[in-house]
């Protein structure tokens, strides 16, 4: 059974819109207004796969991030970076097929 009127659960459903409306416009604006940070985030993410505080800081600071404190420079001269492994394809290349 429902306590409510038609009419008043219209209005309770028109001020539940309103609100879900007004928090998506917000939400909406906040990520277009802070693109250039979310990109900057994704990028330290991809170089780094990692961003501390300070790192944060940066972005949020409008500048380049530091790398991790506890970050090491891989090196470039094995498999060009990629990863965790030198950028090593994790599937051999060879086009010969093998005989068991």
């Amino acid at each position: 059974t429902n306590n409510m009127s038609e009419s008043t659960l219209q209005k309770v459903e028109a001020e539940v819109r309103r609100i879900i409306d007004q928090q998506y416009a917000l939400a909406r604006k906040l990520i277009e207004d802070n693109q250039d940070k979310m990109h900057a985030m994704a990028k330290a993410l991809l170089e780094w796969e990692t961003i501390d505080m300070d790192q944060l800081d940066d972005i949020m600071a409008g500048k380049e991030p530091r790398p991790p404190k506890d970050w090491t420079p891989r090196n470039s001269s094995v498999g060009g970076g990629g990863g965790p492994t030198g950028g090593t394809p994790a599937v051999s290349t060879d086009p010969s097929p093998t005989v068991a």
